[in-house]
């Protein structure tokens, strides 16, 4: 796709070059796992939780890391269209549809700078939640393979969802649309999931619901090598199905989202 690199470069420049909104984002993940261990640890309230609804986790942050991980990319990715439509409003568009250079690179550099965007984040996380008192615990070890299938399920849920909300943005003008959408369905995609509480803690038609979101897919999947480590057979089957899940819906959407931008995107 002709044009892709440089504009990926653009973005990526212009999220260091802003230096408020580059400190915040390397900050934000800290804010995250605090709040929410501490916030939501369930612990408190039910003694003996570890083994009955954490699935061996030895504390809430090490089951919880899997599911802030997920819905931090998820929020990230959300907003990558919010850069069409700033791109739009202020002129670069006019200049970018004018040359020669597909209208998908246009979309697909927001996409992928927004997926770089996150990486930073999970490590800035995953160091503070091993650092705070009573956090992440490796238990059972985390080995190169652990830290893949981890980085995978968070790569492809940025891929879903800033897929999904870039098409939108294409037939956007007004920025607090998509700020409206996006706030309409970020808080039911992250509790009407496994990323903070387990199925059995949830109604169990709110459980079944859950069951085919893939924010539950991505957090599952980094919850089973988190607290495992070295996963049995029929683990390793089970996070594959979720990884597959969630790579069959990424490569769909994002298919849908070359054909639909080279026909919708406007100036």
């Amino acid at each position: 796709m002709s044009g892709l690199g440089p504009l990926t470069v653009r973005e990526l420049k212009k999220w260091v070059r802003n230096p408020i909104f580059f400190v915040t984002n390397l900050i934000q993940p800290i804010f995250w796992i605090a709040l929410f261990g501490s916030a939501f640890d369930i612990t408190r309230f039910f003694p003996g939780a570890s083994t009955s609804v954490l699935g061996g986790a030895p504390n809430y942050i090490t089951y919880i890391v899997g599911g802030v991980l997920t819905t931090m990319g998820l929020f990230t990715a959300m907003f990558a269209g919010t850069q069409i439509i700033f791109d739009r409003r202020l002129g670069p568009m006019g200049r970018f549809l004018s040359s020669p250079i597909r209208r998908s690179s246009i979309v697909f550099s927001k996409i992928i700078s927004s997926v770089v965007r996150i990486m930073p984040q999970v490590v800035i996380l995953i160091v503070a939640a091993y650092l705070i008192p009573n956090g992440l615990k490796f238990v059972h070890g985390f080995t190169i393979i652990d830290v893949l299938v981890l980085a995978t399920a968070i790569v492809l849920v940025a891929f879903i969802f800033s897929s999904i909300f870039s098409v939108i943005a294409t037939r956007m003008t007004n920025m607090n649309s998509i700020f409206g959408i996006v706030n309409l369905v970020n808080l039911p995609l992250m509790f009407v999931s496994y990323a903070m509480f387990s199925p059995s803690m949830m109604a169990p038609w709110l459980a079944n619901v859950a069951k085919y979101n893939p924010v539950s897919w991505s957090a599952e999947a980094i919850r089973m090598v988190i607290i495992n480590g070295s996963l049995t057979a029929s683990q390793w089957t089970q996070v594959g199905q979720w990884l597959g899940g969630l790579a069959i819906l990424a490569g769909v959407l994002m298919l849908l989202t070359a054909i639909l931008v080279e026909k919708e995107i406007r100036d």
